[in-house]
């Protein structure tokens, strides 16, 4: 059985648009728990930081929408 992915707080992903395409890189920039169901992340676009978007992190932690690029700001894996 796979590794359940836990999504924190500077970790890279990028949007899977194929199997071999990605979009942009967003980073983790905050975790939202407080009355949601579900806890959410609050992702900032590297190339450009006024870009923002929110998801849940159980789809971000998907491989099929996501794909993590870097664990942290400052390591590549």
């Amino acid at each position: 059985m796979a590794q359940k992915l836990r999504v924190r707080e500077g970790q890279r992903y990028a949007q899977r648009l194929s199997m071999q395409q990605r979009t942009a890189v967003w980073k983790v920039g905050s975790i939202l728990s407080s009355t949601l169901a579900i806890p959410h992340a609050r992702l900032i676009n590297v190339q450009d930081p006024l870009q923002t978007k929110t998801i849940s992190c159980t789809t971000l932690a998907n491989h099929v929408y996501y794909e993590l690029v870097s664990e942290s700001a400052t390591g590549l894996g």
